[in-house]
């Protein structure tokens, strides 16, 4: 059956209109029977034919034609392709309907259709821009539908080269458009111009004149119309973040047009113009083509950081006393630490750092944030030059009696950290005995800024030679006292500044730890969601800043017996709170070492059950699934983390544990789970057990291998990292006898170290289990056996001393000692590597001075002589201090 056939039957099209006339009166009743009925006719193999018949019959009422296109909408997906092909002709058509609301429910058919077909539907965009430009009654459906085309197109991700195809035609006609007198829709037409620009920037600057666009818009700047001003700022953000280079010749009008938008009394308008401040300082030339506004710009950015009346309305039901509130539900986000189950070699990788916005978060992006953020990139570009405009401006308003212009300078104060610090150094003792004092003030706002603001200075405040009375100690104490601040904004504040505070100060916080567990415990009394959140990190924090120091007794009475309340009181595995806890127990239980044994138990048992129940809950899903939910998997990676940390921190003792329970079979399972994290967690913890009681896990290597060898993929970075590790100690406990797999783990572990785009920390650590593989059987053989030692000797010599860099290094010596071609060409490399070494064991220095010596011996004196020339002092002297060669 089609359409040119079809015909309607009488009695049957009677009915489906009288449905369609019911549906249009509004009475529950009636309208029940209605979705009764249409469920009955919906059945009819041409109810879509039915629907179109009326849709294009003018005789029916416009509201009926007008509900049967909805109806024909919703049913897009039943209609056969070859169907398609027709509806797409009739919609075109009926898109000159006379009646406007038909013409709406053509186009949302065509949106509907085109979604998925559009690369299929060649002449519709062709046929729209020609409607839209003849700019007569239907010209404006057709720039709709255009609209909603390119929107569904931005937001379904299909392939560029469609995405191409669609602009190519569409905004040429569009950007010209803007410049003629009777366009009347700039602000739309710019809108969506910026869009696809700020998504593909590189795709519309093939599809566009983008200076001619840009002069249009610099033509509209003028404007009273707000929100076309603000899509004129975001045209000149969009240029600079993408080095744009045909904005240059106009940039001195741009910059004084969004230095006078960015003190709007409109918030919106005033944020998007200070967008443009911080697009700047991303340019390399941004402190030349801004220098000579800069005196003008900062007073309006701390202008602009001042609370606005939208910020303190949002905030205003915590800004006094209300510590004894129970949370809102938007506080109760968990503040999760950072995931440590990757094993890196963080000898030479940044740290991570925390989140400066650490509680207004549900306030959103606003213009002080952006201002601050502003004036923090510019501090970084122009450093300590910003410092004789700001002083005068931050002198007078530090002491400002309005207090939300105080707590601005003192925003402003911490914005500027980065950038001024050694101008700055001067005034900070001055500087941080205010904001100390600071903390005492009544407004609760300037107790939470001045928290942030001495977190931006404590790594001058830890390293400060004066005495630890001086800063130190009032810093630590201030920040402890306001733990239990009366306020909640102002514990968080204080927590988050607290746990910045002890990163840097690491083994300084050592003769203090009694004083600040005192807090800890007054924290476990007081604190609510959020701040039982951030409280767990600041737990977490101090013991990877202090270590084992933290095992004493006195300690681990004073923490665990709150901290194991807060574990036992949570009966709902997936509560965010009962995750924070495990969180806070796996970055603390490596600290405590045996300290932790009395608590073990228990938490061995509940991190089992937890994985055991998410394990069931999964096939119970997999073979139910619309009688089931998913699990929620985030729990049982935590407590494989937790798992992780008892083996650590537990050693021998951990080993009853898994010798009495069924942890191997569950890992045996979650380390083929769909999950990269589980995935990752899971093989972290089986490679702790297999140093730990590898004698256990022996009976079933053979199942346990081909997993791990299987994760060897660099597209998961944290998994395959892992799962190279767990090679490189298996190689350690089994020796020759990996062999049967070596086959899989050389190809995987060359086809990593030749792929160029992969982090450095996986390249680092596949080659040392590679040159473990070395180590344990020396006969092996790869392909380019030159190329690869090579990059192996560049890899490792950036890993500190360690019993893994050992073992490599041993297994590094007896592949160099084999390959002759590599001693030839390139040995410098391998010179350079057994420099890196501070203290080599006896034997290991022994092993490589016999390279050195036989290498020397292989290329006789005179070419020796001219090959070790080439070397840099440096290296010449460490080799020499090293291994007397």
């Amino acid at each position: 059956m089609n359409w040119i056939e079809w015909r309607p039957q009488e009695n049957i099209l009677i009915s489906i209109k009288e449905v369609l006339q019911e549906a249009l009166i509004p009475d529950s009743e009636i309208q029940k029977n209605v979705q009764d009925k249409l469920t009955i006719i919906q059945n009819l193999t041409d109810f879509d034919y039915y629907l179109l018949f009326i849709l294009r019959n003018e005789n029916y009422s416009e509201e009926v034609r007008s509900l049967s296109g909805i109806l024909l909408k919703n049913n897009i997906s039943h209609v056969t392709p070859e169907n398609i092909i027709k509806l797409r002709e009739e919609c075109l058509n009926l898109l000159k309907d006379s009646c406007r609301e038909v013409r709406q429910s053509i186009s949302n058919i065509i949106i509907m259709i085109a979604k998925d077909r559009l690369k299929t539907w060649p002449e519709l965009v062709t046929h729209l821009l020609k409607m839209f430009m003849c700019q007569d009654e239907f010209s404006e459906i057709a720039l709709t539908t255009l609209f909603r085309i390119c929107e569904d197109l931005i937001a379904s991700q299909k392939p560029q080269e469609e995405i191409f195809s669609l602009t190519k035609e569409v905004f040429p006609k569009f950007t010209s458009f803007i410049g003629e007198e009777n366009c009347n829709i700039q602000q739309e037409i710019i809108k969506l111009t910026n869009q696809f620009l700020q998504d593909y920037f590189q795709i519309m600057r093939q599809s566009i004149d983008l200076n001619q666009y840009l002069r249009c818009v610099i033509n509209l700047a003028n404007t009273n119309d707000i929100e076309l001003q603000k899509h004129v700022c975001h045209t000149f953000v969009i240029y600079v973040d993408n080095q744009e280079e045909s904005v240059l010749p106009y940039f001195h009008d741009v910059i004084l047009y969004l230095m006078d938008k960015s003190q709007s009394e409109d918030q919106e308008l005033a944020l998007q113009a200070c967008e443009f401040w911080l697009a700047t300082t991303k340019l390399n030339s941004c402190k030349e083509i801004l220098t000579p506004y800069i005196e003008k710009l900062l007073p309006i950015l701390l202008k602009n950081m001042k609370y606005s009346k939208y910020e303190l309305n949002i905030i205003k039901d915590s800004l006094g006393q209300d510590s004894s509130n129970q949370d809102l539900a938007k506080d109760i986000t968990p503040f999760h630490f950072r995931d440590k189950n990757s094993h890196q070699d963080d000898s030479d990788d940044d740290t991570e750092e925390q989140s400066d916005d650490f509680d207004d978060f549900y306030i959103g992006w606003t213009l002080r944030k952006c201002s601050a953020a502003s004036l923090d990139s510019l501090a970084v570009k122009f450093g300590d030059d910003l410092l004789t405009i700001l002083i005068p401006f931050l002198n007078e308003i530090l002491n400002h009696q309005d207090y939300l212009i105080k707590e601005s300078a003192i925003l402003a104060l911490g914005a500027i950290a980065e950038g001024c610090i050694n101008g700055l150094k001067p005034h900070l003792p001055y500087l941080v005995q205010f904001l100390i004092s600071s903390m005492n003030e009544d407004q609760s706002v300037v107790r939470v800024i001045t928290c942030w603001t001495l977190s931006r200075y404590v790594n001058w405040i830890v390293n400060s030679e004066s005495s630890p009375q001086v800063y130190f100690l009032p810093l630590m104490t201030i920040l402890l006292k306001h733990f239990t601040d009366d306020n909640k904004r102002v514990q968080r504040a204080a927590l988050s500044a607290f746990c910045i505070f002890e990163e840097e100060a690491q083994l300084k916080l050592i003769p203090y730890i009694d004083y600040i567990l005192e807090g800890f415990h007054l924290g476990f009394q007081k604190f609510h969601y959020r701040s039982l959140y951030l409280l767990y990190d600041a737990i977490g924090v101090l013991a990877q800043s202090v270590g084992n120091f933290l095992s004493k007794e006195e300690y681990v009475t004073k923490l665990m017996p709150p901290l194991m309340r807060k574990f036992t009181e949570c009966e709902n595995y997936c509560d965010d709170h009962f995750i924070a806890v495990l969180e806070c127990l796996s970055n603390l239980i490596p600290a405590l070492e045996t300290s932790f044994l009395p608590y073990s138990e228990v938490v061995y048992c509940h991190c089992l059950q937890l994985i055991n129940d998410t394990l069931m809950a999964s096939v119970n899903y997999q073979e139910h699934p619309t009688e089931c939910d998913p699990p929620d998997k985030e729990p049982m990676n935590v407590a494989h983390d937790v798992l992780y940390s008892m083996a650590m921190g537990l050693k021998s003792h951990f080993i009853k544990y898994v010798t009495n329970s069924n942890l191997i079979c569950l890992l045996y399972t979650t380390m083929q789970d769909g999950s990269n994290l589980i995935r990752q967690t899971s093989i972290a913890l089986y490679g702790e057990l297999v140093m730990l009681c590898f004698p256990f896990l022996a009976t079933n290597i053979s199942d346990y291998i081909p997993l791990i060898v299987k994760n060897l993929d660099e597209h998961c970075d944290g998994v395959c990292n892992n799962a190279a590790w767990v090679i490189g100690k298996l190689c350690g406990v089994m020796g020759s006898n990996i062999k049967p797999y070596l086959t899989d783990i050389l190809a995987a572990f060359i086809h990593i170290l030749k792929s160029p785009a992969i982090h450095r920390t996986m390249h680092k650590t596949v080659a040392i289990s590679l040159c473990t593989v070395f180590y344990v059987c020396p006969e092996v053989n790869v392909p380019d056996m030159d190329v690869v030692i090579k990059s192996c000797c560049m890899l490792i010599r950036n890993v500190r001393d360690s019993e893994e860099k050992d073992l490599a290094f041993r297994g590094l010596c007896e592949v160099v000692s084999r390959n002759s071609e590599f001693r030839k060409t390139t040995f410098i490399y391998f010179c350079d590597a057994v420099a890196s070494w501070n203290n080599p064991k006896i034997d290991l220095s022994q092993i490589i001075q016999s390279v050195l010596k036989a290498t020397k011996e292989q290329y006789g004196e005179e070419k020796w002589g001219l090959f070790y020339s080439q070397f840099p002092e440096p290296l010449k002297s460490k080799l020499l201090n090293l291994y007397g060669v």
